[in-house]
């Protein structure tokens, strides 16, 4: 690489360093269509922002019709993001394997795989539930369901749960206070059972989405699921994929810069769906920052389907590439998606050393 060009990388680094800090931790790495150099910019950025070694960075290659961050890297591409997710999305939530589960992990697979029913946790006498819609908490019922009622009639109220009199509301302003209370105090004895036992009892699933439809993200949960989340938050910092991951991830010669690769089951379903976005989630509790290598926008349209489940998009355009035209409406798909398009990383463009600026048009600014 030309002196320029490592010049134009570390610049362009000190860009994502300074969003990462901001709080844009998990960021998709996309062009407009094939050859525009999208991954070379993953894996160099990776290296970069890891080379400081005050930040440990997690790249994710999602795109399973052309991977390439192994080739990069020099790893085996087996055994890597597609097969996690078929493990994941195949978990027995009844099975054997299911009793050496805690609540967080119970909570964290039922929501990845995006499950409808009823989940039981019991004790002698004590029995607890929290019911769950396509993956998200609708309710938490008592045993004898008196207070379920207070909590069905909150949600189906003339306004949306989740939004007050004027608008967005903190979490407060979306459950009255004798709910949270006694939410809080559910919870609390839930969580306090010595040796719980626990159960999932399906209920009629709807019909399956289409493939590449859109995944529920933290923005479509109700108040009581974030609630719920919220309260059982410190039972989440060790669960199932927690003890998973580590496994697929592939050691670089940084310490600090670890890769998932495409692995070996690519189906193309795998990567828009709720335990996706798990993974991606449970990547970025554990690492600065996650960089996803995601398919071109013209060539997947799913690729902007999951991209508002992510902090932000990073579109690369190469010079004298695509057309205009193709670019803008590659822009515009995202935007229309709910992506938060942090820029446009302009690719393989020949400048002198002395005009090498940051190519990254940055979030302040309306992107090109």
């Amino acid at each position: 690489m030309s002196d320029t060009g490592a010049l134009a990388y570390r610049v362009f680094s000190s860009s994502i360093a300074r969003l990462i800090s901001n709080g844009a931790r998990r960021i998709m790495i996309t062009s407009s269509g094939p050859g525009e150099g999208k991954s070379t910019i993953v894996a160099k950025l990776g290296e970069n922002l890891a080379r400081s070694d005050r930040l440990r960075i997690a790249i994710v290659d999602a795109d399973a019709f052309r991977p390439t961050l192994h080739k990069f890297f020099q790893l085996d591409h087996r055994h890597g993001l597609g097969d996690l997710l078929g493990q994941i999305s195949k978990a027995d939530l009844n099975g054997d394997s299911s009793k050496q589960f805690g609540i967080g992990d119970w909570i964290e697979l039922i929501r990845a795989q995006s499950r409808t029913g009823r989940f039981q946790v019991s004790e002698g006498s004590e029995e607890f539930s929290i019911i769950f819609n396509k993956g998200r908490v609708s309710s938490v019922p008592d045993r004898q369901g008196q207070r379920d009622f207070a909590l069905r009639a909150q949600q189906e109220g003339s306004r949306p749960l989740g939004r007050g009199p004027s608008g967005p509301g903190p979490i407060e302003a979306e459950l009255d206070s004798a709910l949270q209370v006694e939410l809080d105090k559910r919870l609390r004895r839930m969580l306090a059972l010595a040796k719980p036992q626990y159960r999932f009892l399906p209920a009629p699933e709807a019909p399956a989405p289409e493939a590449g439809n859109r995944p529920t993200t933290a923005s479509g949960a109700t108040g009581i699921d974030r609630f719920i989340l919220g309260m059982v938050g410190d039972e989440l910092n060790q669960p199932y994929l927690s003890r998973q991951i580590p496994g697929y991830l592939k050691n670089t010669s940084m310490a600090n810069l670890k890769v998932l690769t495409c692995g070996d089951l690519t189906t193309d379903s795998f990567y828009f769906a709720e335990p996706f976005v798990t993974v991606i989630d449970r990547l970025a509790k554990c690492f600065d920052a996650v960089l996803i290598d995601a398919p071109p926008v013209a060539f997947d349209t799913s690729t902007s389907l999951l991209a508002p489940a992510i902090d932000g998009v990073l579109l690369v355009v190469k010079a004298d590439g695509f057309d205009v035209g193709v670019i803008q409406r590659a822009k515009d798909q995202l935007l229309r998606s709910g992506a938060n398009l942090l820029g446009v990383a302009l690719n393989q463009v020949d400048l002198p050393r002395e005009a090498a600026f940051p190519y990254y048009q940055g979030s302040s600014r309306e992107p090109a």
